[in-house]
Formats: structure tokens, C-alpha cells, sequence
């Protein structure tokens, strides 16, 4: 009793008042003591009134509810803490944890690219299947005449033209056709004009197979020596 002192009791009057409501537990001093010096200290017996109002007003305020986005976010948020806790709890836990995040990257990477691969890869045997039968070519070697690699031109008829002037060496120009389609002295020929009239008309009156190569008709050049002949009698 004597060492029940107001600041004391002041300080059980939380706990008193607790235990009195649930009917039961006792506070750190016996309640007799407390009720006792309520009854003989006014201001304790104020202070326990203003507690006591306290308390009453803290259990009417209104109940707040948790918003269920907040429930959500607060679970979400326990779950990969819980994952990154199993994950990073030996190195096993982390190895698999990569493996699995590189299956992940691989799957997400693929994916945006299967349907279309796929679908092209389709499409090119379809239309491969549709023109497979028009690529199909028989060689037809009945017709075919022996060749060689390369044949030179070659003269078929000689020009009805003379050439009265001196020997000389022309270069003709003869295309697939046989047809002479340029002429020209070599380097260090002089020739004039008429001289080169009657060349021209040699070349051009003359007839020529042209030259072949793998038995194609192809345009070539040759050199031809005009070889003038007298005849006195």
C-alpha cells in the first residue's frame, strides 16, 4: 500500500483499464490497490476518468478496411520475396534459377518469329510442289553436231574485186553473221586512198564463215595477206 504513489498508478491505469474490460489478467499492481487510491486521490481518479474516455473513443472510431489493390500488392510482393529467398539459397537454387530465366529469354525471343518462319517455310514447299513438274527437261541430242572449242573464220567465196597495188597485211573485222564490218592496216602500213577503196571493196564482197566458239556464231577479227599477181604474156 505504501508504495502505491500517484505517477505509479498513472502509469497502470492503461493496463487496469484493459484488464477490467476483459474481466480478467491482472496489471502490474493488483487492482485493489489502484481502486483504493482512486478513491482516496482526486487526481488520479481524473486521470483514470480521461483515460477511461480515451478508450472509449478509440473503440468507436470507425473500422478502416485494407483496399483490395493493396491486398494484391502486398501478396505480390511477399511472393518474389519469398522466390528470391528460396532462389538465392544455395548455389543449386541458383543455377536453376538461371537456367530457367534463360529457357524464359529463349521461349520470348522465338516466339514473334515461329509463326511467321513457319509459315514461309510452308508457302516455299507449296509453291515448289505446284512448279516442280515444269522444271523437268529432256535433252533432246538427235540434232546435236559434234563441235569443237573454237573454229577461226574462214573464206567461203572470194571477192569478183582485184587488188592492183602491192602486197599488204589488212585486219578484218567479221561479225557472227560472216559479214565484214571494219578493216584496217597494220601498224607501219601506209596504204592510199585508192589503194584502200580497193581493199575495202575485197573485204566487203567477200564471202565468210564467221568464227565459232563452243558452236556459237561470235563476231572476231583475223588477219588476211592481199597478195597482188601479175600476169604478163
Amino acid at each position: 500500500m505504501d508504495d502505491m504513489t500517484c505517477k505509479s498508478v498513472q502509469n497502470s491505469l492503461w493496463d487496469y483499464m484493459a484488464a477490467s474490460s476483459r474481466k480478467g489478467g491482472s496489471p502490474r499492481a493488483t487492482r485493489g490497490d489502484i481502486m483504493l487510491h482512486l478513491d482516496i486521490c482526486r487526481k488520479c481518479e481524473l486521470h483514470g476518468a480521461e483515460v477511461r474516455s480515451l478508450r472509449s473513443g478509440l473503440r468507436h472510431l470507425p473500422a478502416r478496411h485494407v483496399p483490395p489493390i493493396l491486398n494484391t500488392r502486398l501478396r505480390v510482393l511477399a511472393s518474389r520475396e519469398r522466390a528470391r529467398l528460396l532462389t538465392h539459397r544455395d548455389l543449386g537454387s541458383r543455377l536453376r534459377d538461371l537456367g530457367s530465366n534463360l529457357r524464359l529469354w529463349f521461349d520470348n525471343l522465338l516466339k514473334p518469329f515461329a509463326v511467321p518462319a513457319a509459315g514461309g517455310i510452308l508457302a516455299s514447299f507449296l509453291c515448289f510442289g505446284v512448279i516442280v513438274d515444269t522444271l523437268h527437261v529432256v535433252p533432246d541430242w538427235t540434232n546435236d553436231i559434234p563441235i569443237g572449242l573454237y573454229t577461226d573464220v574462214t573464206i567461203d567465196e572470194p571477192s569478183p574485186f582485184t587488188h592492183n597495188g602491192p602486197d599488204v597485211m589488212v585486219q578484218l573485222t567479221v561479225d557472227s553473221d560472216g559479214n565484214v564490218t571494219d578493216y584496217e592496216l597494220p601498224q607501219g602500213h601506209n596504204a592510199s586512198i585508192e589503194e584502200m577503196q580497193e581493199i575495202g571493196n575485197l573485204a566487203f564482197f567477200t564471202t565468210f564463215t564467221p568464227a565459232k566458239r563452243l558452236g556459237q556464231a561470235v563476231s572476231s577479227k583475223r588477219l588476211f595477206y592481199i597478195h597482188h599477181m601479175s600476169i604478163k604474156g
